[in-house]
C-alpha cells in the first residue's frame, strides 16, 4: 500500500497535476482508472489541450477551454467517462490548522454583505 505523497509522486510522473489536498482514496481511484484507460489504449495525460477537447467531446463531455486550472479537472472527467467509473473518493482533506472557521451571527435587524460589514436597519 502507497502513502499518498507517493501516489502523488506517481501521478504526477504519468502527467496528472493534482491538488494537493486529493484524498489518498481518490489518488488510488484516478491510479487505477489510468491504469484501465491504458489498457484501452488511451494515454489521456499525454494528451495536448486539443486531443483532450476533442476525446472529451466523443465522449459528449462540453468543456470550456483547456488551461493549466482545468486540466486536471478534464483529465479526471475523461478517465471517468472512458471507464465509466467515478473517481471520487473520501471528502478532500484540509491539512493546517484545526481551528474551524464559524461565521458569526446575523443580528435580527442587521445584514451582512460582502464585504463583511454588518449593516443595521432601523425598524420604526
Amino acid at each position: 500500500m502507497s502513502t499518498k505523497s507517493e501516489l502523488q509522486l506517481m501521478l504526477k510522473k504519468f502527467g496528472y497535476d493534482l491538488n494537493p489536498y486529493t484524498s489518498k482514496e481518490t489518488l488510488t481511484n484516478l491510479l487505477r482508472l489510468h491504469s484501465k484507460a491504458l489498457e484501452k489504449g488511451i494515454n489521456v495525460p499525454k494528451m495536448n489541450d486539443h486531443e483532450l477537447r476533442c476525446c472529451l467531446n466523443e465522449y459528449n463531455i462540453t468543456a470550456g477551454p483547456v488551461i493549466n486550472h482545468t486540466r486536471a479537472v478534464y483529465q479526471r472527467k475523461l478517465l471517468e467517462a472512458i471507464t465509466n467509473e467515478n473517481s471520487e473518493g473520501a471528502d478532500d482533506e484540509v491539512e493546517g490548522n484545526d481551528d474551524e472557521f464559524h461565521t458569526p451571527p446575523i443580528p435580527g435587524d442587521g445584514m451582512v454583505t460582502r464585504s463583511g460589514k454588518t449593516l443595521f436597519f432601523n425598524a420604526q
